[in-house]
């Protein structure tokens, strides 16, 4: 039977890719006719209609009658496999939940762009019809959808919540920057006001207006999506991933910005440079660190209420960014430190590389050792199983990304050896041509290090309970602290450990040190392949008793 369904389902498959992917095409080039033929209409008798306005209107109707009508006739074609309900695979299928996916992120990021440039138009004094015209067309592409993914009928059975999940992270994403926009125009007449000469080109009200309008519009979106669609309640792996990934890349921006805005006041006390080049990028890191923290406030919470695992990776895909910054922060310090024996400087002054590295490792350092301090707290073998798991990812990220910084700078390192080898028109020293790959050297060297000895110090714990096979563990002991060496044990094998006081005068574990004891344990445990194990705690040591129920 097998041999005959599966050449049926391959088909159903191709044919699923293929109609799918013409159909998104063809609603993409109707979507873009109809959006030419309403700017026509939009557009009046005013001359924003260009001399060549007769293929532009060829095109439009072409893309229009005849890829429009095509998308019909195979939307009717396709529907009739969705609505069948003696074959459910067609809308349990990845390709229809992926062409909802693709097609409706289009539409809404396209209409939002859309109608965000025509407001924005409007309020500097331009009427922008094409704006205008292909937000309403894609909106309405956008609506359609929508109502596709809700029906009954066709609603898609996978990626339902990738759709609504993803679509809120764009309204997220464009509300956050035009917050930006708008507050870093009005920090920067404030200091204006203040007399830092920073330049205006437009009235100050329509940047701050325009921002405010990609602001609105970006929530709306993120609104709908987040308290309409469901997205709040979004449960499984990637409403968790999505909100690790919108967590670390709100830090992300919130440290560099606040980095940024540290540098400044850095430059300020310790440079002599003019205020207007100094306070140039304040405004925009200003606003960026407040509108990023507020959105990393918000979803840290949503973190906190969230499972134990969600908490563990956003904890330390922070500690991965803020170890980012402050060892960058660290190679700019030893790229100026090298910059102080050169007696030419191209890229600028070794004081302001010196004070962008300290600002950098200044602001990186502290939240570093705050996300991975609890991890590193239970480096010595007592944390939980997941906690220890997760660390062991962590750290082969990190030793996957110094390897390749590593492997770049001394590329590097290596082509401009040979480049002042070979050239003899290069003028500028060694030091002075080697520092920048150095100083990235020098700071990779120090994360692997530093992080290679926390691997070496957990890898036996790891070790041993990757070849542990014992299903449950019967841990029988006396004394006080008995409980303390089953939690022991249950770190370091992730086996379910049930304690058994004992009555006799064996010694209690209060004698020994709990890790080490529990290490004796696992390494007893060895090679034990049981449903359960009895441990008994002798004064020769642990001995284990396999159970074979």
């Amino acid at each position: 039977m097998s041999s005959v369904d599966t050449p049926g389902r391959a088909q159903g498959v191709l044919r699923r890719i293929i109609v799918l992917v013409v159909l998104y095409a063809l609603v993409v080039i109707a979507a873009i006719g109809l959006s030419g033929l309403v700017e026509r209409v939009l557009a009046g008798g005013t001359d924003v209609i260009a001399e060549d306005s007769g293929t532009v209107l060829a095109r439009s109707l072409a893309f229009a009658l005849i890829a429009g009508p095509l998308a019909a006739v195979l939307w009717w074609w396709e529907s009739r496999h969705l609505a069948d309900p003696a074959d459910p695979s067609e809308r349990d299928s990845v390709m229809w939940g992926l062409y909802l996916v693709a097609m409706t992120l289009t539409a809404l990021i396209t209409a939002t762009v859309g109608l965000g440039g025509a407001a924005a138009a409007g309020i500097d004094g331009r009427w922008d019809p094409a704006a205008l015209a292909t937000g309403i067309v894609w909106a309405a592409v956008w609506v359609l959808h929508l109502l596709l993914r809700r029906s009954d009928a066709f609603g898609p059975a996978r990626l339902g919540s990738v759709i609504v999940g993803l679509s809120g992270l764009w309204g997220l994403a464009a509300g956050a920057a035009g917050a930006v926009t708008a507050l870093a125009r009005l920090i920067a007449e404030a200091l204006d006001a203040a007399g830092s000469l920073l330049a205006a080109s437009q009235h100050a009200a329509v940047p701050v207006l325009q921002g405010v309008v990609w602001a609105v519009l970006g929530a709306a979106v993120w609104w709908w999506h987040w308290r309409r669609e469901g997205g709040r309640r979004a449960e499984g792996g990637f409403a968790a991933v999505l909100l690790v990934a919108i967590a670390s890349l709100a830090a992300a921006a919130a440290l560099f910005a606040l980095g940024t805005v540290l540098h400044v006041v850095l430059q300020l006390v310790f440079r002599t440079a003019p205020a207007a080049e100094v306070l140039s990028p304040l405004d925009t890191a200003l606003a960026t660190a407040l509108v990023a923290g507020m959105v990393w406030a918000y979803h840290a919470g949503l973190v906190q209420r969230a499972t134990p695992l969600v908490r563990r990776a956003a904890r330390l895909a922070l500690s991965g960014i803020a170890l980012v910054g402050a060892a960058s922060g660290f190679g700019v310090i030893v790229n100026a430190l090298l910059a102080t024996s050169s007696a030419t400087l191209v890229d600028g002054s070794p004081l302001t590389l010196l004070l962008g590295g300290l600002s950098a490792l200044i602001i990186g350092a502290p939240v570093w050792w705050l996300a991975w301090r609890p991890a590193h707290a239970a480096a010595t073998g007592t944390g939980e199983p997941d906690e220890e798991r997760a660390r062991r990812v962590y750290l082969v990220v990190v030793f996957g990304i110094s390897a390749v910084a590593a492997i770049v700078a001394l590329l590097t390192i290596g082509y401009r050896l040979f480049e002042i080898w070979l050239d003899p028109e290069v003028t500028r020293g060694l030091i002075d041509y080697l520092r920048a790959p150095l100083g990235v050297l020098v700071a990779t060297a120090l994360v692997f290090g530093y992080h290679f000895a926390v691997w070496r110090r957990i890898r036996p714990a790891a070790t041993a309970t990757d070849r542990l096979q014992v299903g449950r563990i019967v841990l029988i002991a006396g004394g006080g602290a008995a409980d303390e060496l089953a939690r022991a044990v249950r770190a370091q094998t992730g086996v379910p450990v049930e304690v058994w006081p004992a009555a006799d005068a064996a010694p209690h574990p209060q004698e020994e040190d709990a890790a080490a004891l529990a290490h004796a344990i696992v390494d007893a445990l060895g090679e034990v392949q049981a449903p359960r194990a009895v441990v008994l705690i002798e004064r020769e040591g642990p001995r284990v008793i396999p159970i074979a129920r």
